[in-house]
């Protein structure tokens, strides 16, 4: 369950089913009490009472049979005793069995000791059943007391042995009733002992599972709030970028919901800083702007005096004695004064060239030859520095729209700022190269430098700011705003003490097949410009930094 709903939805389910299952146990031991009660009720108590009121009117049956029937001086009123006797023994024993026919839905612990009282109330019928012809032969020759001289003799004893036979098999039946009704009065008594621990067990069972069910409610909510943890976590980060820090991330973890949650909120963030890194990057372009028209009329045109009149200085100088130690002094430092004149000269136009940025003339090329071209230009003045540089062109039919020099310009700062890298080292290799990325040409410029610290790397495209002890912060800031007006992006993958690879991505343009290739593709040129190749580098040619 990865969602947070599910996770919440499940917790709900899980209390609504701990609560039905307690409702549905504690329903079930009721209805297993009822049951009992229902047994007792309509079963085993009234079976133990018709059993003990069978019982005593058996008992009172044989009892007469045995002490009064002799002694009895009138048939007619013996008759009338022996029948109600007999008839009073039969009801209680038909209650006993109309009793016993009318359970229903016995249960099933019940029904063994059900089916033995129904065997115990058979061998009753077939004893009482066994009595009626012994009653007969008995009332054939009466051995009353009043008969004694009327009856024949062996009529008298035929009785006499008949009574004597009734009156065992009444005494018979007198145990098996009193058996019965000791069972049924001992089914009573135990269903009873059954129920009170039943009742006992129902208490200590329904607080089990109500303690479960509250334990349960209580693992849920704690469940709940932990699912909900992360939600406290982006509410904190809202508030940390809120007072500014919109470098502030939460993980991505957490329920589906709150992990795209938190995952949109990162991306809200990046688009933050990105704009607020766009703000300052507007601010200080248009600080570099107002810098530049300062430069340009305060600053330009007295260091161009200063350097005419320098120059003017030094050839005085040359004309004096060679050998003379004043004069050679004075003359280096001449020279120590223009070196730092055009290197003033150089912030100006690069101040100039960041705040007053042409349009790019944009035209299709093909980026084979620029490469090529731009890196014959700087061959000489890199292996100088005891650096090596490759050209590898993966794709030798890239084309792209561009502007053939501001593109010339952006790889020159990209190679020189690789070389001076790579040479903080005592020298290594560069390598220039192009290679097609879906519908994108992609320009690499990589290094086996020092590489670049994971903090800086944020703030390498911000002008003014720049690692070198005497950079200017302008030249990354000035390739990457060349770079957007070709509607590109130029991105960085730097790792300490592995190098940095700076990539350029350009939208990739159709080959022309049939309709001719356009002029400015063509590799016959100038290296990939419609104007004259640029100058050789000077020794005091000064890189955008």
């Amino acid at each position: 369950m990865r969602t947070l709903s599910a996770r919440i939805l499940a917790g709900f389910v899980l209390l609504i089913v701990t609560f039905g299952l307690t409702t549905s146990l504690v329903v079930l031991y009721m209805d297993q009490v009822g049951d009992e009660i229902r047994m007792i009720r309509t079963g085993f108590l009234p079976l133990a009472l018709f059993s003990k009121d069978f019982a005593r009117r058996q008992e009172d049956l044989s009892s007469y049979l045995a002490e009064e029937l002799r002694d009895e001086a009138n048939l007619r009123y013996a008759q009338r005793n022996l029948r109600k006797h007999r008839g009073l023994r039969d009801k209680t024993l038909a209650d006993v069995q109309r009793t016993l026919r009318g359970l229903r839905d016995i249960p099933e612990r019940h029904s063994r000791r059900i089916s033995d009282t129904k065997e115990r109330l058979a061998v009753l019928q077939q004893i009482v059943d066994a009595t009626a012809p012994l009653y007969d032969e008995v009332w054939r020759a009466p051995p009353l007391a009043a008969n004694i001289t009327t009856v024949d003799e062996a009529e008298r004893t035929r009785a006499t042995s008949a009574l004597g036979q009734l009156t065992a098999k009444e005494q018979l039946i007198v145990a098996k009733a009193a058996e019965l009704a000791d069972y049924h009065q001992q089914r009573v008594t135990r269903t009873a002992v059954a129920l009170e621990e039943t009742e006992s067990g129902l208490r200590t069972f329904t607080l089990y599972l109500g303690g479960t069910a509250i334990l349960v409610g209580l693992l849920v909510t704690v469940w709940v709030t932990l699912a909900l943890r992360p939600l406290r976590r982006l509410r904190d980060a809202a508030r940390r970028i809120a007072a500014g820090d919109y470098q502030s991330r939460i993980a991505e973890q957490g329920p589906t919901e709150v992990a795209d949650l938190a995952r949109e909120f990162n991306v809200m963030g990046r688009a933050v800083e990105e704009r607020e890194r766009e703000r300052v990057r507007s601010e200080r372009l248009a600080a570099v702007d107002k810098m530049a028209s300062m430069m340009a009329h305060e600053v330009r045109n007295p260091l161009s005096a200063i350097g005419l009149n320098v120059e003017l200085i030094d050839e005085e100088l040359g004309q004096l004695a060679a050998t003379d130690e004043g004069v050679i002094e004075a003359r280096s430092l001449c020279k120590s004064t223009l070196h730092q004149i055009h290197r003033l000269n150089s912030l100006t136009e690069d101040y100039l060239t960041l705040a007053r940025l042409p349009k790019p003339v944009l035209e299709r090329k093909a980026l084979a030859p620029i490469l090529r071209a731009v890196a014959d230009f700087v061959r000489e003045d890199l292996s100088k520095r005891k650096v090596t540089l490759a050209v590898e062109i993966t794709d030798e039919h890239a084309v792209a729209k561009v502007d053939g020099e501001q593109l010339w310009q952006c790889l020159l700062n990209l190679l020189r700022n690789a070389a001076e890298a790579v040479a903080q080292k005592g020298g290594g290799k560069v390598v220039l190269r192009n290679r097609r990325a879906a519908d994108r040409v992609v320009i690499d410029v990589a290094d086996d430098g020092p590489g670049i610290e994971p903090e800086v790397l944020p703030r390498l495209f911000d002008p003014f700011f720049s690692t070198k002890k005497h950079g200017s912060g302008l030249g990354l800031a000035l390739t990457q705003e060349i770079v957007r007006e070709h509607g590109g992006e130029i991105t960085v993958q730097a790792e300490l003490r592995r190098g940095a690879t700076f990539s350029i991505s350009l939208p990739a343009q159709p080959e022309r097949g049939e309709q001719g290739a356009d002029p400015g593709e063509s590799g016959s040129h100038a290296p990939g410009l419609d104007a004259p190749a640029p100058r050789a580098p000077a020794p005091e040619d000064v890189v955008i930094d």
